[in-house]
């Protein structure tokens, strides 16, 4: 008995399968057949233009930020007290290169390099005799260079000895090792006093006059105003076009004033932050055209020329390479060739001539869907 009641179980089994199959295939038609004749009924109105490629300017503007060429820090090699320059050492002033920015009190430095030089000539007039008796030759040069020491005055160049011999006379005399020390002094002399190397403006003032200075401490910082550079990021796609030597045309967000820059580098690293390459244009201020460093500015880059290309607007295209077409009454996705991507726009190739595109972005609309053009104003 337990088998039949296994056997009878099993075919009702079986039999409750196949109906729920059946049942599931009739719904799943029905389904097809509703979302069919849905899509059919279905018509969205498009704006269209027939596809027609001509020649297409592809501009690139972007905003950057300007900066100095130079931003340095001014520091004192020595020690001693800040005395006043030339120039107001204060925020936001402004000086011409050579101006004296900084004095470092320097007197005593002085006087210790007059000592120097009088030691320094008493051990030229002790030589002298020696030199006219072995080399009587060379006296002459030695003395001129004797009488145009000045105690106030940069060492002349000293004579060039003529002879092994000569030089090693001056070398057992330390007279070579007495010049040397003493033109090293005037150069240390002259690092009390601190001129601009460029023109420029002071950002940042630590040090005031009446403070004293160490070896390394930082008076001041400085940035070059004569020179500065224009930091534009731009995307990938659009930094193949731009390269050094190519001329730029800047202007305020207003576009009221103007300059005309030059990329002077490419970098060559990507900011994984903004995925954008940074171009830098060199700018120099203009008469009535001032730069201020920390400026935005537009630049916008040489166009290059597209042919054959259309352009459409930037919100027509999805998924980066897709555009709706219209053929035979119906919505068809179509890939196409972006050339290049601008703010609001793209210029594209890849779609047959005389097709119609969309020109719009559409919502919820799929391949197949019913669509009918609006006419043109």
């Amino acid at each position: 008995m337990n088998w039949r009641k296994s056997l009878i179980t099993i075919a009702v089994v079986v039999v409750l399968f196949i109906l729920s199959s059946l049942l599931y295939m009739m719904f799943a038609g029905m389904e097809e057949k509703a979302e069919d004749k849905q899509r059919e009924e279905i018509k969205l109105f498009v704006k269209t233009e027939k596809v027609a490629y001509s020649t297409n300017q592809a501009k690139i503007i972007e905003t950057g930020r300007l900066s100095s060429q130079h931003t340095v820090d001014l520091s004192s090699e020595v020690q001693g007290e800040i005395l006043p320059g030339e120039v107001l050492l204060r925020e936001g002033t402004k000086f011409r290169k050579g101006t004296l920015l900084v004095r470092i009190f320097d007197e005593e430095a002085q006087n210790n390099l007059k000592a120097s030089k009088s030691r320094f000539l008493n051990s030229i007039a002790g030589i002298l005799p020696d030199i006219k008796i072995d080399y009587p030759g060379s006296y002459t040069k030695y003395e001129d260079f004797f009488n145009a020491v000045d105690l106030s005055e940069l060492l002349p160049p000293l004579p060039k000895p003529s002879s092994e011999a000569e030089k090693i006379f001056l070398a057992s005399r330390k007279i070579l090792n007495d010049y040397f020390t003493i033109k090293s002094s005037e150069v240390r002399l002259s690092k009390y006093n601190l001129h601009a190397p460029f023109d420029g403006s002071f950002t940042k003032v630590y040090l005031e006059p009446g403070s004293v200075a160490n070896p390394g401490s930082r008076i001041a910082s400085m940035i070059r105003t004569d020179k500065l550079e224009l930091e534009v990021p731009v995307r990938i796609e659009d930094a193949y076009w731009i390269h050094k030597g190519d001329k730029v045309k800047v202007s305020t967000k207003d576009r009221k004033i103007n300059w005309v820059g030059t990329v002077v580098r490419k970098s060559d690293f990507m900011d994984p932050a903004t995925q954008t390459i940074t171009a830098f244009v060199s700018l120099t201020p203009g008469k009535g055209k001032p730069l201020f460093q920390g400026q935005y500015l537009l630049a916008e880059f040489a166009a290059k020329t597209l042919e054959a290309s259309m352009e459409i607007p930037r919100n027509a295209v999805f998924e980066d390479e897709f555009v709706f077409t219209v053929e035979e009454g119906k919505l068809k996705k179509s890939a196409i060739k972006i050339l290049k991507t601008n703010e609001t726009t793209v210029i594209f190739s890849g779609l047959p001539k005389g097709v119609e595109v969309v020109v719009e972005p559409l919502i919820n609309a799929r391949e197949g869907i019913n669509a009918e053009i609006l006419d043109q104003p």
